[in-house]
């Protein structure tokens, strides 16, 4: 299995009802790409590190899933208004097998 993780900074000045309809969006995405196996989505506590983040892990089989995923059109719509509310100069992308 793969982990794909994402983090994306919050634009300053954004609305948290904004941020909160993004973060449904991106959850939203399991319901029409099978190949995620599961997905959590939220915005940073601040406990430790950045507290103007949304972070994102996806759960996907293997290589050719985590593809289909990226090409799904679900995929695509959230990452063509991701810079509405995200800076887009410092995504963080990590995958990670477990």
């Amino acid at each position: 299995m793969i982990k794909h993780i994402f983090i994306a900074t919050i634009k300053p000045g954004i609305s948290n009802t904004s941020v909160e309809q993004t973060i449904q969006n991106m959850r939203a995405m399991k319901d029409t790409v099978p190949e995620i196996k599961a997905i959590t989505v939220g915005r940073s506590l601040g406990w430790a590190g950045s507290d103007d983040t949304v972070s994102m892990v996806i759960d996907v089989a293997d290589h050719d899933s985590f593809n289909r995923l990226l090409a799904s059109d679900a995929h695509q719509k959230v990452s063509a208004t991701a810079g509405n509310v995200f800076r887009t100069d410092n995504f963080v992308l990590s995958q990670i097998t477990y």
